[in-house]
């Protein structure tokens, strides 16, 4: 899931076969956040997937996905 904060670029998750690719804007310096449990206050960490850069666009790719994560960016 996405969890989107005003004011930030968008978040895509696209499905490829038995991978889950998160993207955004390349612009800003943002950190990517991941949480999996929204109930639990506090759960936010920095991601420590790989971040990729191409043709203007962060990434990463989650292979196989495991479980419920939640992504967001943070602001500077």
């Amino acid at each position: 899931s996405v969890v989107q904060t005003p004011g930030l670029p968008n978040l895509t998750i696209t499905h490829t076969d038995n991978s889950v690719i998160v993207s955004w804007p390349a612009t800003g310096s943002y950190t990517l956040q991941q949480n999996a449990n929204l109930t639990t206050a506090g759960g936010w960490v920095t991601s420590g997937y790989p971040i990729t850069t191409a043709d203007g666009t962060n990434s990463i790719t989650i292979s196989p996905p495991k479980g419920n994560l939640f992504f967001r960016l943070q602001a500077p």
